[in-house]
C-alpha cells in the first residue's frame, strides 16, 4: 500500500504550500484589525507566540532526550555525514540543482491562464450571463495561481529565502485579478469574493474552492511520510508526546495569556489568535468552538505558517538546533502545514514535522472541547 501511495503522496507534499494560499489572496476580504497599535500587537502575537512555540517544543525535546540518557549527537552526526557527502558530490558535480518546477509545466499553466483570460473577457462582451462565465474566470484564477506559485519556486535561492514563493504567488494573483477586473468592468473585491464560493460544483466553484478541497488529501498523505521514516519515530515517542503536550497546553494558554497582557481591544481578535499554530482545517473547527472569526483565524494560521516557512531553518540553524527530532517537532508545532513543507528537504525532520504538525492540532481541538479547559482559556484571554 504504502508503495501504491507513496508517489502521489510526494506529489500532493510539493504543492502542498500553494493550497493554503486562498486565505492570503482573500486577505482584502479579511474585517479589519482596528488601527496600527492593535495591527502591530497582533503582529507581535504571531512573531512572539511563533518564537515561543518553536524554541519551547524543540528545547522540551533536547531536555527529555538527556533525561533519559540519549543523546542527539548520533542524528547530527549521522546528518553530518550526508551533507559530507553531499558538499563532495557537489564540489565534482558543478551542474547546478534541477529546478523545483519544469519550465514546460509553467509554460503550460501561462497559455491555460491566457486562454481563460481572452475566454472571460469575450464572454462579459458578448454574453455576459452565459452559464459558462464563472467556470471561465475560475479557470484563469487557478492556472494564474499555479504559474505563478511555480514561477516564485524556481526563483533563485537567494530571493526563495527571503520572500517564500506563496508571497510571489499572491502578489501576482492580485495583479492578475486587478487587471481582469479592469478588462470586465468589474471591481478587484468581486473577483476576489468569487475566488471561494465554498462549493465544488463544475460551474459555480471557485479556484480557491478547489485548492482547499486538495488541502485536506495533501495534509492526509504526509502519513507516507511518516511511515517511510516509522522506525525513527518509533525510537523517539517519549519526544513525541513530550513536545506535543508542551507545544498545544503552551499554544493555547501561552497565547491567550498574551492577548490579554497586550490588551488587544476586540475580544474576537483575540479568540482568533488562540488558533495561530493549527493546521486550518483544525483551527476553523477551534474558532467555531471558541466563538471566533472563522476567516480571520484561518487568516491569522496562514500568516504564522508562511513566516514559519520563510524563516523556520534560519532561526533554528542560528540557535543551534541541529538535532532532526527537534527541529522536526518544533517546525511542525510552530508552523503548522506551510513550515512542514517548507522542511521536505530534510529527510528526517520532515516526518516529525508532519507528526507534530498533526499531534498539535488534534490535541488542541480535544482540549478546547473540553468545557473546563475552554472556560479557562476564555477567561486567561478576555479577562471575564
Amino acid at each position: 500500500m504504502y508503495q501504491i501511495l507513496n508517489p502521489g503522496a510526494i506529489l500532493l507534499a510539493k504543492w502542498l504550500p500553494v493550497f493554503f494560499v486562498p486565505s492570503l489572496i482573500t486577505l482584502p476580504l479579511a474585517g479589519g484589525l482596528g488601527n496600527a497599535m492593535e495591527v502591530l500587537k497582533v503582529f507581535s502575537v504571531i512573531i512572539g507566540g511563533f518564537f515561543f512555540t518553536l524554541f519551547s517544543t524543540a528545547w522540551s525535546v533536547l531536555g527529555i532526550r538527556k533525561l533519559m540518557n540519549g543523546s542527539s549527537d548520533a542524528l547530527e552526526g549521522e546528518k553530518t555525514e550526508e551533507e559530507v557527502e553531499v558538499s563532495a558530490t557537489s564540489a565534482t558535480n558543478s551542474t547546478p540543482p534541477p529546478k523545483p518546477f519544469s519550465m514546460t509545466l509553467f509554460r503550460t499553466l501561462k497559455s491555460i491562464a491566457w486562454l481563460s483570460a481572452i475566454s472571460t473577457v469575450a464572454l462579459v462582451k458578448k454574453s455576459p450571463t452565459s452559464k459558462w462565465l464563472n467556470l471561465c474566470q475560475s479557470s484563469f484564477l487557478l492556472s494564474t495561481t499555479l504559474s505563478t506559485f511555480v514561477f516564485g519556486a524556481n526563483l533563485p535561492k537567494s530571493f526563495t529565502k527571503v520572500i517564500h514563493p506563496l508571497v510571489t504567488c499572491t502578489g501576482l494573483t492580485w495583479v492578475a485579478s486587478k487587471l481582469l477586473a479592469l478588462l470586465t468592468g468589474s471591481t478587484f473585491i468581486s473577483i476576489l469574493q468569487s475566488y471561494k464560493a465554498g462549493t465544488l460544483s463544475l460551474l459555480s466553484a471557485g479556484a480557491g474552492d478547489v485548492l482547499l478541497f486538495l488541502l485536506g488529501p495533501a495534509v492526509v498523505a504526509l502519513s507516507c511520510q511518516m511511515y517511510g521514516r516509522k522506525q525513527l519515530m518509533r525510537e523517539n515517542i517519549p519526544e513525541v508526546g513530550i513536545s506535543t503536550l508542551v507545544s498545544s497546553l503552551g499554544g493555547l494558554y501561552g497565547t491567550a495569556a498574551a492577548v490579554r497582557v497586550l490588551g488587544i481591544a476586540n475580544p474576537t481578535i483575540r479568540l482568533s489568535l488562540l488558533s495561530r499554530n493549527i493546521t486550518s482545517p483544525l483551527a476553523m473547527a477551534i474558532a467555531s468552538i471558541l466563538g471566533a472569526d472563522v476567516s480571520l483565524a484561518v487568516t491569522i494560521v496562514v500568516l504564522t505558517g508562511l513566516f514559519g516557512a520563510n524563516f523556520g531553518a534560519s532561526i533554528l540553524d542560528a540557535a543551534g538546533i541541529k538535532d532532526a527530532v527537534a527541529r522536526g517537532l518544533g517546525i511542525g508545532a510552530a508552523a503548522h502545514g506551510l513550515g512542514t513543507a517548507a522542511f521536505a528537504n530534510e529527510k528526517d525532520a520532515f516526518p516529525f514535522a508532519a507528526i507534530a504538525m498533526a499531534l498539535t492540532a488534534s490535541a488542541c481541538t480535544v482540549l478546547v472541547s473540553v468545557p473546563a479547559v475552554k472556560k479557562s482559556v476564555l477567561k486567561l484571554a478576555l479577562g471575564v
